[in-house]
Order: structure tokens, then C-alpha cells, then sequence
């Protein structure tokens, strides 16, 4: 559905101006800048770039000139990055489509997203979280192998080829090495190697949950191959991504793919996210569904899983971006008169 009066839609982004650059891996190349400002054109709006928060910060008077944010805003640094953005909207009274502050927050912190789940009765891979590699007990509660990962990242950041270790010593070589690099906590998760599935969301009250997708795993790591391939140096010594042939080793039944979208939907909910998010689901040699984390600001990337979901579902990139709008505006009250899109 689109609407007959055009907006003025201002885009809140962080640019990534260096793809080498660990720091800008959650950012936003300025192809699929491009991509979302053509598809809001596309569907008749006007779009005004507003850049990162910063901008906003000193420069408040250029939110004047919009109706509606569409924020993809990732910010710089801290577990509250992903708030910026929106904290500043909500502060300056702008609409903005997207969850907000909290639900970023807690979507960007694996533990406090996992402790969710579990008080939600969901299954997710034990975990226990350090701030220092000696606090890590003779009997930790994950069996090995288990996976080390910074605490408040995405994008598979901190996440290489020595991520998952097999054993004590090299568990204790790598949360000694990456509390070193990333300065924040990390998470030793037992690590499910079968198989991962995303389910993308778009709407509200409920959301909907669209089919899953199964990603690709490298047959060596069983790291997905969305990590695989941003693999980053390893301070452990292995500096190459896992290359060649990837591999879908799970059969996706209709009762595996029910149950993806019933623990996206209960995430999505309990953290009260807003318009769209992504959740990954690890599967167990059994066939049980794992929780392992949500974005509730996910790469809109047209190659990415949204942009798979569109092709998938038989929709143009900028269709799939118009239902994300849609969601927003009518949970926003800026409904006008539909036409056909």
C-alpha cells in the first residue's frame, strides 16, 4: 500500500567509507544508501539524508524539513549506539520508523536478549558472560565447543575462525585475546554447529513472520556464511575466512519453520521492537530450534536477508521497504488514503 500524499522522508545512516575498517562493519555502503533512497523515491516520497546522529545533534534545525525519519542509524561506539538516533528523534519529537531506544539497547546486548528468551521459556545455548579471563571457572556451564563473542556487537564482529574453540586452554587464549582487542565483555556460548535460520519480521500488533531462511554454513567452521565471509584477522593466529563450497544441511520441515517464527515473533514482542526486525535460530542435530539473537535494526541491504525475503516473496526491493513503511506509518497514526502500488 502506498499513500497519495508524498513525504517528506528524512534517512538517518552511518556511512561506511572503509569496508577494512572492523569499526564500520555494521555500517551502511553508500550502494545500499542508494538503493533505499531509490525505493522511497519509488514509492513517491521525497528523501532528505540527514546522516548519523552527530549530525543530528549539531545541526537539529535540519529535522524541520521532514515528517518522518527512517532511521538505520548503527551509531559508533558503546552498547547504546544503536539509541542515539532514536533517542534524539524522540527527544526532538520527530516521528521514525524503526524500534526504539530500549528495544535497540537490549537487541544489541546478546546477554540481556538471551535472559529474555529464557524468561520467556525459549531455548537458547547456555552461556556464561566474563569480564576477565580468570573469572572463568574449572566447570563452565556450556559444554564445549563453545563460542566466544564480544558482548555488545553485530554484524559477526569479534566472530573468526578461532571463535570456536574445543577445549579449556584455548578457551582461556581466546577470551584473554578478544576482552584484550574489544575492551567490553564477552560471551562463551555453547556453540550448536547443525545448522542457522533467519527469520525476517515486518509490522506490528502482531508482526508478520516470514518464511525462514536457511543460511548457508561453511562445512569446516559450521560458522554461517554471512560470518564466514566477513571473517576478521584472528588474534589466535588463523588469519583467513573459511572458504568454499557452503553448505544447507538442515531440512527445513514445516514444524522446524513454525517454530523459527514462533520465537521471532515472542522476541520481537518482548522486546517491543517496532516495524522490522531479524531473528537467527541455531538448529540441534535433533531438529530443536535455539535462540541466538535479534536485531531490531537489521541490514536492508537489497543482497542481504531482506533483500532475499523480497525476491523470495515475489516483491521488488522497493515494495518489501513500502510494507516496512506502511507498518510504521499506521503504528504512527500518518495513514492517508491508500492506492494501489
Amino acid at each position: 500500500m502506498r499513500y497519495n500524499t508524498p513525504m517528506h522522508i528524512g534517512l538517518t545512516y552511518d556511512v561506511q567509507t572503509d569496508p577494512r575498517d572492523e569499526r564500520q562493519a555494521e555500517w551502511d555502503p553508500p550502494r545500499v544508501l542508494d538503493a533505499l533512497c531509490q525505493a522511497l523515491q519509488t514509492l513517491g516520497h521525497d528523501v532528505v539524508r540527514l546522516g548519523d546522529a552527530s549530525r543530528l545533534l549539531v545541526s537539529p534545525n535540519c529535522l524541520k524539513a521532514v515528517d518522518l525519519v527512517f532511521n538505520i542509524a548503527e551509531g559508533a561506539r558503546g552498547r547504546c549506539r544503536e539509541a542515539w538516533a532514536p533517542n534524539l528523534l524522540e527527544l526532538a519529537g520527530v516521528p521514525c520508523v524503526g524500534s526504539d531506544a530500549l528495544a535497540l539497547c537490549l537487541g544489541l546486548d546478546k546477554l540481556a536478549s538471551k535472559r529474555l528468551a529464557r524468561a520467556e521459556g525459549l531455548r537458547t545455548p547456555a552461556w556464561l558472560a566474563v569480564s576477565d579471563a580468570a573469572q572463568i571457572p574449572e566447570r563452565i556451564p556450556p559444554a564445549f565447543p563453545v563460542i566466544v563473542k564480544p558482548r555488545y556487537e553485530g554484524s559477526g564482529i569479534g566472530i573468526d575462525e578461532g571463535a570456536v574453540v574445543h577445549d579449556r586452554q584455548a578457551l582461556q587464549r581466546r577470551a584473554a585475546a578478544m576482552l584484550e582487542r574489544w575492551r567490553q565483555p564477552m560471551l562463551i556460548e555453547e556453540f550448536i554447529p547443525d545448522g542457522e535460520l533467519t527469520v525476517c519480521l515486518i509490522g506490528n500488533s502482531p508482526p508478520t513472520a516470514y518464511p525462514a531462511v536457511q543460511r548457508a554454513i561453511d562445512p569446516r567452521t559450521r560458522l554461517s556464511c554471512h560470518v564466514a565471509r566477513a571473517c576478521l584477522p584472528s588474534p589466535d593466529g588463523d588469519r583467513q575466512a573459511a572458504q568454499g563450497d557452503w553448505i544447507t544441511p538442515l531440512e527445513l520441515t514445516e514444524p522446524l519453520e513454525r517454530e523459527a517464527q514462533r520465537i521471532a515473533l515472542v522476541m520481537f514482542e518482548t522486546l517491543g521492537c517496532a516495524d522490522m526486525a531479524r531473528v537467527d535460530v541455531r538448529v540441534d542435530a535433533q531438529g530443536r530450534a535455539w535462540f541466538l539473537e535479534i536485531n531490531p535494526l537489521p541490514s536492508l541491504d537489497p543482497e542481504g536477508s531482506f533483500g532475499l525475503l523480497a525476491e523470495s516473496a515475489g516483491l521488488s526491493y522497493p515494495r518489501m521497504i513500502g510494507r516496512i513503511l506502511d507498518a510504521a506509518c499506521q503504528r504512527l497514526g500518518l495513514v492517508g488514503t491508500p492506492v494501489k502500488s
